[in-house]
């Protein structure tokens, strides 16, 4: 899938599904230097309603200093066209930039073993390779 090259970033979207709600997340970075994904709270407004049982509170460092966030448990996400369930991300701000919906980190790009090809501008998984 071809990425968008912005403001020197990558971008790209992602839908998370929870409950009977699946929701589409466009204008997320991929971030090979963040170990876990996070999501912008106001990206997911209809997802959250309340807390849930089993939600846990977060604080996360980075460039932008001390953040924090909330890990939920959703039922799925999927990228490109890697699929996970049971997925525990991160929701919470994502510094000032508003024109950022999240980061797709190492939690996600490992696992579904993607392959980013910088010369195309282009992100895809071993399996479709092409």
């Amino acid at each position: 899938m071809n990425l968008e090259f912005r403001d020197g970033l990558l971008f790209s979207s992602i839908v998370i599904r929870h409950g009977e709600k699946s929701i589409l997340i466009p204008h997320v970075v991929i971030d090979t230097g963040a170990a876990e994904s996070i999501l912008s709270i106001d990206s997911v407004q209809g997802l959250f309603d309340g807390y849930e049982p089993g939600d846990q509170l977060r604080f996360m460092t980075g460039i932008g200093g001390r953040e924090a966030s909330v890990r939920r448990k959703i039922h799925g996400i999927e990228f490109q066209s890697f699929q996970m369930e049971n997925f525990p991300i991160d929701f919470g701000r994502i510094g000032e930039d508003t024109q950022i919906n999240g980061l797709i980190g190492l939690d996600i790009l490992i696992p579904g073993q993607f392959i980013l090809d910088l010369g195309r501008l282009q992100i895809y998984t071993v399996a479709n390779n092409d």
